[in-house]
């Protein structure tokens, strides 16, 4: 590397002129006069020439040396300059006192060519990217610890999180005592016995299971404590027709035909028929019932309207078939502080009217996430869609409208939900195509299991409702029912 700056500890003086000096103090010689030279008289004059001729050559390449050599090179010492006296005669007639030279002026050694070679780095640069690749290195491993510790400590979207053990971190939030319970044992009702041939919906009420059968064009009632004793209302006698919906409320129970466009009213305590709504009504593929307020509400899909009926003396109200109302295909309701929901599975939205009087309220479309909605369920300040096409589930406020939150179906194992039930503090969703079962925390939306499996004998699962400590589907492709009993 070459210094500009600097200077042999041993001398401030040029190298050239110290070799020099040392070339002339080596040869013996005698007294003389300011600024003249005095060479011995004994030599003869060619050896003053010889020694003078080294001198200025011992000059010259010593100059060369410093102009070519390195500066920070330490200076080599040559022999001493009386070597050079060699070449005078070698007798002398009268023996001189060596004069020892002075040893700050050593002279420096002829330079060694430089070999062509790779560029040498300087050593400040080598240990600048030395600590430029330590660095990139530490980042690099920081990075992957944190990776693996994200995956490590905390579920991704495709990970499913069983809280059912009853964690208490982040992913698994304080539940019900009944939801921190181990897994609820499952039990398969099928068989001639019970006769069920296709069944859809299904309704816990007065200690009695009601279930719709689409493809027997029946209903069969079941007690819920031993299921034992079961009845099956035949079309023969109540007109069914691929009844696909039920409400009870009042003493009466409801079935709706999609088929025949009508909806048939039952005595709950005694099963009689009391009352058909059919053409009078002006229905047409009721999809869905529901009762409030003593009044019952169908949601008729081919007119996109609403029916609102008296459920006490069976008297027609209303009909609300006003464009401005965005009826798409309704194809599911509920109520829940004053306001009723229509799920509009053709228009992806759904409508809020007032409970009350059927006025317009809103429509809740974009920005919710909604696509195909077919299943709702309200409580506790919340409405949940089931959006069965979309594989996933939205949270919305019933106070103000707003989102809350949507659950995707990859995390929540959901795969076409077609039907919610709310059980205090816990949501449950079926499953169809993913012959499963989803618990939610109500509350906060967490995951808590998904249920599946031979054991629960899950099969097109289209109906689920809740009673107790009980959970109830249907599965009509299997032609059961589940029990599911929580410990």
């Amino acid at each position: 590397m070459v210094n500009s700056g600097y200077k042999p500890r041993h001398s401030g003086k040029p190298a050239a002129k110290q070799a020099s000096r040392s070339a002339k103090v080596a040869v013996p010689s005698q007294p003389r006069a300011p600024g003249r030279e005095t060479i011995p008289s004994q030599a003869a004059p060619a050896a003053g020439a010889t020694v003078r001729a080294h001198a200025a050559a011992a000059a010259r390449e010593t100059l060369a040396a410093q102009v070519a050599a390195p500066a920070h090179a330490a200076p080599a010492h040559v022999a001493p300059a009386h070597a050079a006296s060699a070449h005078a005669a070698p007798a002398q007639p009268v023996a001189q006192p060596a004069v020892a030279a002075p040893a700050q002026a050593p002279a420096q050694a002829p330079p060694v060519p430089r070999r062509p070679g790779p560029a040498v780095v300087r050593p400040e640069r080598t240990r600048s990217a030395t600590r430029v690749q330590v660095f990139v290195i530490i980042c690099a491993a920081i990075a992957l610890l944190g990776i693996v510790t994200a995956f490590a400590t905390h579920s991704d979207p495709g990970t499913l999180t069983d809280c059912s053990a009853g964690g208490h971190d982040a992913g698994c939030p304080s539940r019900p005592a009944a939801a921190l319970t181990a897994v609820p044992a499952a039990q398969v009702l099928a068989g001639h016995r019970y006769r069920f041939d296709g069944p859809s919906a299904v309704v816990v009420a007065g200690g009695a299971l009601w279930v719709t059968n689409v493809l027997g064009d029946s209903v069969t009632e079941l007690p819920v404590t031993t299921a034992k004793k079961v009845t099956n209302l035949p079309a023969a006698h109540y007109g069914f027709d691929g009844p696909n919906a039920l409400a009870i409320g009042n003493n009466h129970v409801w079935v709706a035909n999609v088929p025949a466009n009508s909806v048939a009213e039952i005595s709950e305590s005694t099963g009689a028929e009391q009352n058909v709504f059919s053409s009078g009504y002006g229905l047409s593929s009721p999809y869905a019932l529901l009762i409030s307020g003593g009044k019952l509400w169908i949601a008729d899909a081919s007119t996109n309207s609403l029916t609102e009926v008296s459920a006490v003396t069976g008297r027609l109200i209303r009909g609300v078939r006003d464009r401005h109302h965005d009826f798409d295909n309704p194809y599911a309701l509920a109520v829940a502080n004053g306001r009723l929901w229509v799920a509009n599975s053709g228009g992806d939205s759904v409508t809020e009217l007032n409970a009350g009087t059927g006025a317009w309220i809103a429509t809740l479309a974009h920005g919710y996430g909604l696509h195909d909605p077919t299943a709702l369920a309200a409580g506790n300040g919340v409405l949940w869609v089931a959006n069965e096409a979309g594989d996933s589930l939205a949270e919305i406020s019933t106070q103000t409208g707003r989102l809350i939150r949507s659950l995707p179906g990859r995390r929540y194992g959901l795969d076409n939900p077609a039907a919610l039930v709310l059980d205090g503090g816990v949501l449950w969703v079926a499953n169809t195509l993913g012959n499963s079962v989803t618990e939610i925390n109500a509350r906060n939306g967490a995951f808590i299991r998904d249920l599946g499996g031979r054991k629960y004998g899950f099969r097109d699962p289209d109906g689920i409702a809740a009673a107790g400590r009980t959970v109830w589907v249907t599965n009509m492709g299997g032609n059961s029912v589940t029990r599911l009993r929580l410990s």
